[in-house]
């Protein structure tokens, strides 16, 4: 087993892609697959092609290539240990299949692989740094909002302004509540005095203020549906938010088990 094979085989190199998974998508990761200079197919797939060629020489030259290309791995890439660990296998490989002359030369090939490895895994530790601190600051920020002045907000429309959500969504709620304040204000006043506020109904008899008195409930109804919803709705954001501070936190703790792991 190579240099790189047994650096590797003491990183749990899963900690790192759950980790990874936790803040980007697959959709994204996908993207950012590493790519050899001046050529449009990505080192990880020409390593992973890599197989003797008509000669030894040339075999040689290829895997010398792929390793001076390694050294640009983007070491903000989580797919990098895969890389090396891959790139570690061929140089294995070209040792049990290329003549004994070419020993010496797969051992410093080896060795600038071993050193390649070392070099990225440094830069990479840097950017986890970068990304554990971004979660720091996410977290601090995240924690300043207290969950019971969030839901008291929601019974008056203030709810997504505290919780940093865009201040149209404050302006839509406030005039949402209003107009419900207003109908529900309405129904009151038409249940509890149908003769004076009959809406121009014929209020003559004890049948006709009942059914103004019915009308007026049916407003208070309405109203009151209506705000169930939006405070269900409120509630409801309101757990998204405290389930965002979960999965920062959840994010943050992968990056820095990935980071001892790294580290041993």
């Amino acid at each position: 087993m190579s240099l790189v094979n047994s650096f590797i085989n003491q990183i749990g190199r899963e900690i790192g892609r759950d980790a990874y998974r936790s803040v980007i998508s697959s959709a994204s990761r996908g993207s950012r697959k590493q790519q050899i200079f001046n050529s449009d197919e990505p080192i990880y797939n020409q390593i992973i092609n890599f197989e003797l060629l008509e000669n030894e020489e040339k075999t040689f030259n290829h895997l010398t290539n792929l390793v001076e290309k390694a050294e640009n791995t983007d070491p903000e890439d989580f797919e990098w240990q895969e890389l090396f660990y891959q790139l570690d296998n061929k140089i294995d490989f070209c040792k049990a299949n290329l003549s004994a002359d070419y020993l010496p030369k797969l051992e410093k090939l080896d060795q600038l692989n071993a050193v390649n490895y070392k070099w990225i895994k440094d830069q990479h530790l840097k950017y986890i740094d970068t990304v554990i601190s971004h979660l720091d600051t996410t977290e601090t920020k995240l924690s300043e909002k207290n969950m019971g002045v969030a839901y008291f907000l929601t019974l008056i429309g203030l709810r997504a302004s505290y919780l940093g959500e865009k201040l149209i969504y404050t302006i839509i709620n406030v005039i949402y509540l209003f107009f419900l304040g207003l109908t529900l204000f309405n129904g009151l006043l038409t249940y509890n005095n149908p003769k004076a506020f009959n809406g121009n109904l014929p209020n003559s008899s004890e049948k006709e203020l009942a059914t103004i008195e019915s009308a007026g409930l049916i407003l208070v109804g309405i109203a009151l549906f209506f705000y169930l919803i939006y405070l269900f709705r409120g509630a409801y954001k309101i757990a998204k938010y405290k389930k965002e501070v979960q999965n920062n936190a959840d994010s943050k703790l992968k990056f820095l088990n990935y980071k001892a792991e790294l580290d041993q």
